[in-house]
């Protein structure tokens, strides 16, 4: 089934982040070892700890937007770990950082396992303007911890 992405939004708090229009969530993966030995004709692996990855969201620059987009910039700044930040996927579903041990994630991205609460700092930020278009702002999100779905 496909998702109508144009539901999707940003939101901190309860603000949504203005002007945004794509958000992106990449690097999720989890360490590999190598755990062949001597006489093995084939590689065995182990797989240890595993790293949230990054998400990425971007749209028009909007300097009125204090509860969001300035918010977001402050974080960087004060590099604030931020635990309210959701990422919509329609009107009801999204994901965020998990905040509470033992959260076993909806359906299929069930981490069954006991996880510390997570959290995500802004690690840079990018602004652009050209004069023959709007202004832009992109943001990225470094994951500490682990994103869950919810709805």
């Amino acid at each position: 089934m496909a998702i109508v992405a144009n539901m999707g939004k940003v939101t901190l708090g309860e603000n949504t982040i203005a002007e945004m229009g794509t958000w992106n969530l990449s690097g999720v993966s989890a360490d590999e070892f190598d755990a062949s030995s001597f006489g093995d004709n084939w590689k065995q692996f182990e797989y240890g700890m595993k790293d949230g990855g990054t998400v990425t969201f971007n749209g028009w620059f909007d300097p009125t937007d204090t509860n969001g987009q300035i918010a977001l910039q402050k974080a960087n700044l004060d590099n604030t770990a931020l635990t309210s930040m959701r990422f919509y996927y329609n009107q009801t579903s999204y994901y965020e950082a998990c905040q509470s041990a033992g959260y076993f994630a909806p359906g299929e991205l069930s981490t069954g396992q006991n996880t510390l609460a997570s959290s995500m700092r802004i690690v840079s930020f990018d602004i652009g303007f050209d004069k023959a278009g709007l202004g832009t702002i992109s943001f990225t999100a470094k994951v500490s911890g682990v994103l869950v779905r919810a709805n």
